[in-house]
């Protein structure tokens, strides 16, 4: 049974991480999976790509401009507004996580 802590929350989602074997749950709009470490650090940082050089990129409110990949077999499609909130959810887990390493 896992020991969870929240990493980050908000109306569009949240992200919880397992105290006992590492593994992160990122909940966001319809959809919910499970992580490893690595595959949130690298979906942190093409998340972080996106934002910087999508937002150059004209794209109407409710168009789903933007595909990340979470892991091998999910896509995320959000538009430019969920990418911004995706990538609040994901810089406030992050900095936590450092937080968390840094006191243990």
């Amino acid at each position: 049974m896992c020991n969870t802590q929240t990493l980050a929350r908000s109306a569009d989602g949240y992200i919880i991480r397992c105290t006992e074997c590492n593994r992160i749950q990122l909940a966001f709009g319809i959809a919910a999976v499970t992580l490893k470490p690595h595959q949130f650090q690298r979906l942190k940082e093409y998340a972080d790509m996106e934002q910087e050089y999508r937002t150059a990129v004209f794209a109407g409110p409710d168009q789903k401009c933007v595909s990340l990949p979470v892991n091998h077999t999910l896509t995320l499609c959000l538009t430019l507004a969920e990418l911004q909130a995706l990538t609040d959810l994901l810089d406030q887990a992050a900095g936590l996580i450092t937080v968390y390493e840094l006191l243990t």
